[in-house]
C-alpha cells in the first residue's frame, strides 16, 4: 500500500514517541489501527454494493462470452 522502508519507520516511531511520550503512544497506536481497520471495512463494503448495483460480475462474463463467439466465429470465416 505504502512505499515504506524500514529507515522511515523507525523515523515515524521515533518522532511519535517524542510528540506523544510513551504514555499516549500505545493508546494512539491502537486508534490508529483501529481507524485504519474501519476504513479498509468501509471500502470492501462499498466495493460490494457497486459489484452489487452493476452487477459487474455478469456484465464480465457476457463480455467475455461475446468474445468467445466472436473467436468462433473468425475460425470458422
Amino acid at each position: 500500500m505504502f512505499d515504506i522502508g524500514l529507515l522511515e519507520l523507525l523515523l515515524i516511531a521515533v518522532v511519535s514517541l517524542l510528540v506523544l511520550g510513551p504514555e499516549k503512544l500505545p493508546g494512539a497506536v491502537r486508534s490508529g489501527a483501529k481507524t485504519i481497520y474501519w476504513f479498509k471495512r468501509q471500502a470492501s463494503s462499498a466495493k460490494e454494493e457497486i459489484n452489487k448495483a452493476f452487477d459487474l460480475n455478469e456484465v464480465y462474463q457476457d463480455s467475455r462470452n461475446e468474445k468467445i463467439l466472436e473467436d468462433i466465429e473468425e475460425d470458422k470465416g
